[in-house]
């Protein structure tokens, strides 16, 4: 365990470490020292440069002046996430309509067929009793049918 806690602590820190400027000199006796910060008195070389912190990003919201809070921040990731939802769902829902238009027209397409190759075509009638399809009837079936395709199918 305390192994453990050592190296969450060390882990922790290693970042605040790294982030340091670190400086080197000579003193009076040949010495070389090295530090965080420089003395005022000697001439320092510096070893490694500090990152700087990053500029805060001017927001259209806020009108460019100062940066964006905590909760400002989440509501535009709540908002940009909604907006995403909304053209996933948009996306998915035209492409159900496109799959059903689809289907639609190739079933209209099977009945073209049928209605086409001259075969005796049967219908119900409301008594349930089996109706053939007249040549004229075929015939209008045929032009209705071509049409919606023309129309919907293309």
């Amino acid at each position: 365990m305390p192994r453990k806690l050592l190296f969450i602590l060390l882990a922790g820190a290693a970042p605040a470490v790294l982030a340091q400027a670190i400086y080197s000199w000579k003193d009076a006796s040949g010495r070389i020292h090295y530090a965080d910060s420089p003395p005022t008195d000697a001439q320092t070389r510096t070893l490694r440069q500090a990152p700087q912190a990053p500029r805060p990003v001017a927001s259209e919201a806020t009108g460019g002046s100062a940066p964006q809070s905590t909760a400002e921040k989440e509501l535009a990731f709540r908002k940009r996430r909604a907006e995403a939802a909304e053209a996933d769902e948009k996306a998915r829902k035209q492409k159900l309509a496109g799959d059903q238009q689809q289907q639609e027209c190739a079933r209209f397409r099977q009945q073209l067929t049928g209605l086409e190759s001259g075969q005796l075509t049967v219908r119900y009638n409301e008594a349930g009793e089996q109706v053939y399809v007249s040549d004229d009837e075929r015939a209008g079936e045929v032009t209705r049918i071509r049409q919606y395709l023309e129309r919907s199918c293309k």
